[in-house]
């Protein structure tokens, strides 16, 4: 959503009109905020944990689609801001979670609050992450003969012997990323 931001973009495969809602968090200037389009009801949403500025909220990922955003609204919620100058992340997932739940942006902005909510996402992210350990590192592909492996002998991480050109198997062998 950053590149679409910054006009820094290519070739995008989404039709933003198969798409009740479409959430990103934007990076400007070490800066994240939260954009939520609405293609069907022709809005935007634009919240910034600092605070908005109604001529920041741009639509061009939407024109470059071929959807006329001319006569699109573009708002803002109600929303607690940032306390400090390392929270935005934090809350901008904290306010899209809340848009996507329908609930209203309503929660602590504390120090406290805030590292709790740091914890919650760390959290989660364990929690729902894949497992990757039957993944090649090198084409993040899945195969089922296990002769075919290769181990970095630094990292530890696991290659198709054929993604990094068939090393001997018999000399120590160093991956793309440890080499």
């Amino acid at each position: 959503m950053t590149a679409i931001w910054k006009h820094t973009f290519g070739r995008i495969r989404v039709d933003p009109m198969a798409h009740t809602v479409i959430v990103g968090i934007v990076n400007e200037n070490h800066h994240w905020m939260l954009v939520v389009m609405y293609p069907h009801e022709k809005k935007t949403l634009f919240l910034d944990p600092l605070g908005e500025g109604k001529g920041k909220m741009r639509v061009a990922f939407m024109s470059m689609k071929g959807c006329k955003v001319s006569r699109w609204t573009c708002s803002t919620l109600p929303h607690n801001q940032q306390q400090d100058s390392t929270s935005c992340g934090v809350l901008a997932l904290k306010f899209a979670e809340k848009i996507l739940l329908g609930e209203a942006i309503e929660f602590e902005t504390s120090q406290k609050a805030v590292h709790e909510l740091r914890l919650d996402i760390a959290t989660s992210l364990l929690r729902e992450t894949d497992d990757l350990s039957r993944l090649c590192c090198y084409c993040g592909m899945e195969e089922q003969d296990e002769e075919h492996w290769i181990c970095c002998d630094i990292c530890q991480r696991w290659y198709h012997h054929q993604c990094v050109q068939r090393p001997p198997v018999d000399q120590p062998y160093l991956c793309p990323g440890c080499t």
